[in-house]
């Protein structure tokens, strides 16, 4: 059975990257002071290979705590658990994983010969772990469900975890990993090869959403005759988003709100969903639309900027215009 160690860090959407739709949030000091850190790029691909970076207690990685026998500078073959504090609901979850990883012992630069996207803070980053991206998987936010237990046996205030006293979690977690790579994962609905009449769009849209959700572990509830201004309810323990379905029977992702729709989403932002399928009677894909609150950069005004944008997991930005309309009558 492969070694597993946990590296903890700060938490993003696509660590490709520090964006306005991506801000690094929580993972210490630094974070909190820069909004900036080595993990922003840790599932940014590079020539079919990922470099994640976690900040050990001192310089190096102590490669003997995770397996007796090392005694080189690096080791191979690790399976290595990313996890980071939820922003708003709290709690440290596993939000990706390599395997077949390779971690060093000291901290390893990437040598670009020309300034590139993976600069920041004046430096190039990096890395302590890498893995071919084959071997890489990164959860969606919604998909970030399995709870990381701390104290008392479990994580402490260290980045880096190594669970000797929680089998039964590390049971939890190498379940997760199966489930993505002995099949399909469930980061997008099943394609139906039936062609389905233009009206039951919608209906194909909703029940592809409940799939992904159920598939992820959560409990669906259908309150579309409820006029709530969400047609889904979707609880996991004591996460309960709300989710709109729009089914769309062409590729382009072109949606309207109703006033009620429009009202519930910016009265919930932070737990409703715009859940878009495309071509949903052909070969429907899911995008999951949450939104992203910006966060001030160094040098800004105190406070968080309320500006904030709806973006999908792939970094798709949907514009929502507000349209105001009238209705005109004779005195």
């Amino acid at each position: 059975m492969k070694t597993i160690v946990f590296f903890n860090t700060g938490w993003m959407t696509r660590y490709e990257g520090e964006s306005d739709t991506d801000p690094i949030q929580g993972g210490g000091k630094h974070v909190e002071t820069y909004h900036s850190g080595g993990e922003m790029f840790n599932f940014k691909p590079r020539l079919k290979k990922v470099y994640g970076y976690v900040q050990p207690v001192g310089a190096t990685l102590n490669l003997e705590r995770i397996l007796a026998s090392a005694d080189g500078d690096k080791l191979e073959d690790v399976t290595v658990v990313w996890t980071a504090r939820h922003p708003t609901k709290g709690g440290t979850r596993v939000v990706g994983w390599y395997t077949s990883a390779t971690l060093y012992r000291a901290y390893q630069e990437i040598d670009f010969s020309r300034p590139s996207s993976w600069n920041w803070m004046g430096r190039e980053a990096g890395y302590f772990a890498t893995a071919h991206i084959e071997n890489v998987q990164l959860l969606t936010p919604d998909a970030r469900t399995l709870l990381v237990p701390r104290g008392k046996g479990g994580m402490g205030r260290s980045n880096v975890w190594y669970a000797d006293d929680s089998p039964a979690f590390i049971k939890e977690v190498r379940a997760l990993i199966k489930r993505y790579t002995g099949g399909t994962p469930p980061t997008k609905p099943p394609r139906q090869p039936d062609v389905l009449k233009r009206l039951e769009v919608e209906k194909k849209a909703v029940e592809l959403v409940i799939d992904y959700y159920e598939a992820l572990g959560y409990a669906l509830k259908s309150v579309e005759k409820d006029n709530v201004g969400w047609d889904l309810e979707a609880i996991h323990g004591k996460s309960a988003l709300k989710l709109e379905v729009k089914g769309l029977s062409g590729p382009d992702l072109v949606i309207e709100l109703t006033s009620n729709e429009y009202k519930k989403l910016n009265a919930h932002r932070t737990s409703y969903r715009i859940c878009v399928v495309t071509q949903a009677l052909t070969a429907p894909e899911l995008h999951i639309f949450s939104y992203i609150q910006e966060v001030n950069k160094p040098g800004a005004t105190k406070g968080p900027d309320v500006a904030g944008a709806w973006v999908s997991a792939d970094g798709k930005v949907l514009a929502l215009d507000e349209v105001i309309s009238a209705r005109g009558h004779c005195l």
